[in-house]
């Protein structure tokens, strides 16, 4: 119950932080899911990313990164923890590394979420590595 607890609450700070946030791309239905994440409407964010996702020409790296990230928050918003936890990776392997390390932070609150303690404890540590130190008490939380 209290990683349940933690998920969602992390998961709404998550959401929170993506509506401030403005990227420069011309994908009409990347702009659409970033104002559909915003105004919590999850499940059309979820179908604008996969568009962009699956469109054609494909997205450059940054803007494929950052709609599989943006999908996997809107996903784990919904309590779709596994289809999170798959884009969050999707979203690192696209882009190693993501901006403020969010990929591996969120990645890692998915694992945890999933009861992969020690998934969760590596990638709270990758994204120590890239400056977050936000995830100290996660660390400490995921010693398995």
């Amino acid at each position: 119950m209290k990683n349940s607890f933690r998920f969602l609450s992390i998961a709404a700070m998550n959401i929170m932080l993506a509506s401030n946030v403005v990227y420069a791309h011309n994908i009409p239905s990347l702009t659409a899911g970033e104002a559909q994440l915003k105004a919590g409407k999850n499940k059309e964010a979820i179908a604008s990313f996969t568009k962009a996702i699956e469109g054609t020409p494909k997205p450059g790296s940054d803007d494929l990164s950052n709609a599989y990230y943006h999908r996997g928050v809107a996903e784990r918003a919904l309590g779709q923890t596994e289809a999170a936890n798959a884009d969050f990776r999707k979203s690192i392997e696209v882009d190693p590394t993501p901006v403020d390390a969010q990929g591996y932070k969120n990645r890692g609150f998915a694992k945890s979420a999933l009861g992969d303690t020690e998934g969760a404890k590596a990638d709270f540590i990758k994204a120590g590595s890239f400056g977050d130190n936000s995830v100290d008490e996660e660390i400490k939380n995921n010693n398995g």
